[in-house]
């Protein structure tokens, strides 16, 4: 899934660049980090996507329904002025998506081993 990734700029050598994934802000969770050097932003960012994805996922919450609105939506957006730079991200969701599944695995010995997938 394609995320956009907003980058506020530092102002000065003493601050590092702030980046917000929007189409992971709601109620209940944001989806934000900091990078020290411009190489580091993809990678602070796409922990900071997964760390909420695989939280979403934990608490039952769906991953199937996030819709990323593009940066133009965000640009427009009063909550996102603060960002100067856009950028685009391409994430596989696919472990954090679909129905968990609770399963009981019973051995020889009659130890049984429960688990979701």
């Amino acid at each position: 899934m394609l995320f956009t990734i907003g980058v506020e700029s530092p102002k000065n050598d003493n601050e590092a660049y702030g980046l917000i994934v929007p189409a992971l802000n709601d109620d209940h969770y944001a989806c934000i980090s900091a990078a020290d050097h411009a190489n580091d932003i993809l990678r602070a960012a796409t922990d900071a996507i997964a760390t909420v994805l695989q939280d979403r996922a934990e608490n039952g919450l769906e991953n199937d329904n996030i819709k990323d609105l593009g940066y133009r939506a965000y640009q427009q957006h009063p909550d996102y002025t603060h960002c100067d730079t856009w950028l685009l991200a391409d994430i596989d969701i696919s472990e954090y998506t679909g129905k968990r599944q609770r399963i009981q695995l019973t051995t020889s010995l009659g130890s049984s081993l429960v688990g979701s997938l």
